[in-house]
């Protein structure tokens, strides 16, 4: 479990530091103070899949992939990432570097160097490959380091910070690394955009969850919507909405998700989503969207537990008061009260800062009304 994160020269964070993070994070905030870019950046650092995959979905939610003008660049046509933005303030200078770290627990790093000296060359030449693959054919570095593993990527960015997704990969790793670091290199990293899941998404957890344990968390989580959902099921509907099927007590046949309202489908992609990060970490984006008021500490009690049961940590984003008082009762109850924590990010000067509001603390804003968005 993460319990620290720093971050330096990404996005909006020039230089940014948590702290005590627990098993359940909630992040609050105005607008641009960075609650977003905090999921991205955890979600870099914990996601055990391929670089491409990984920036597919933060650069491709933010509109950050272009594709090459075949006319210009005499070459068929080619996906780019727009790489820049990642960097502080969108500046990327020669020998620019990022970072994303967590220290306590185990050690967690990535970096991105653009055109690397060869001072910070020292700090990966023991990678399999020549520093002639740096300063020649490639300018992008980007470095990751779990434990005993590395793995290092290399591209070359143009002129206007874009670098293609066509990424050369290197590993390097210690013979005792899977037997000593199994949890750090297979943690699941599941990043829920405000968008939600796609259909095929679903699908495709719904695979690993039908006729499991798991699976009668996901009904019981529709239960807070409706009590009398008891089971559902996936078919080959014409759309996604009418493809998954809800059986509810009393009725002879089931009706589509897609008719019980925005919030069923909410709650679905959430639950899911929360079951198939088992081991890992959820990453959830204005959690509250489509889930009206009065649901919202039912919500958090079985995300709770779920996270308990499942060794899950997640991490969230509202702008709801209503979300937060939920999230502060849920914690109120709970018979461990440190399992979650509030933190508010906020701008201080150039640099953004984040304050904590343990359960204690929280419950009494709750009650006095003290705003902590």
């Amino acid at each position: 479990m993460l319990r620290d994160i720093s971050l330096k020269n990404y996005r909006m964070f020039k230089d940014f530091q948590i702290d005590g993070l627990a098993r359940v994070n909630l992040l609050v905030g105005p607008n641009n103070s960075g609650k977003t870019s905090l999921l991205e950046a955890i979600h870099l650092l914990m996601s055990p899949d391929d670089l491409v995959d990984t920036l597919d979905e933060i650069l491709g939610y933010r509109g950050q992939i272009i594709l090459a003008d075949s006319r210009i660049t005499n070459q068929p046509k080619e996906l780019f990432y727009q790489i820049q933005p990642l960097f502080y303030n969108h500046i990327l200078e020669s020998e620019s570097t990022l970072s994303i770290v967590s220290k306590k627990d185990y050690w967690l790093t990535l970096m991105i160097l653009y055109n690397p000296s060869l001072d910070e060359y020292e700090q990966f030449k023991n990678a399999n490959f020549g520093i002639n693959e740096i300063t020649g054919s490639s300018n992008l570095v980007w470095l990751r380091d779990k434990e005993d593993l590395r793995t290092i990527y290399l591209a070359k960015v143009n002129k206007k910070g874009a670098a293609s997704t066509s990424f050369t990969k290197h590993s390097t790793e210690s013979e005792n690394y899977e037997q000593n670091h199994y949890l750090v290199k297979n943690k699941p990293s599941i990043l829920m955009t405000s968008q939600r899941l796609r259909f095929d998404n679903i699908a495709e957890m719904w695979d690993e969850i039908a006729l499991t344990p798991k699976e009668d968390k996901v009904v019981k989580a529709l239960q807070i919507l409706e009590p009398d959902v008891e089971r559902f099921t996936l078919t080959r509907g014409q759309t996604a909405a009418s493809s998954i099927l809800v059986k509810l007590r009393g009725r002879d046949n089931p009706i589509s998700l897609g008719s019980m309202g925005e919030g069923m489908t909410q709650i679905l992609n959430l639950i899911m989503a929360a079951v198939m990060a088992e081991n890992g970490v959820l990453l959830v984006d204005e959690i509250e969207t489509g889930l009206y008021y009065d649901v919202q500490a039912d919500m958090w009690r079985l995300l709770i537990e779920i996270a308990q049961e499942l060794n899950i940590q997640i991490f969230a984003t509202t702008h709801s008061w209503d979300c937060v008082r939920g999230f502060a009762q849920a914690l109120s109850e709970a018979p461990e009260s440190d399992v979650g924590k509030l933190f508010r990010l906020s701008w201080r000067g150039e640099l953004i800062r984040a304050i904590d509001y343990p359960a204690e603390q929280l419950e009494k804003a709750v009650e006095y009304g003290i705003e902590v968005r």
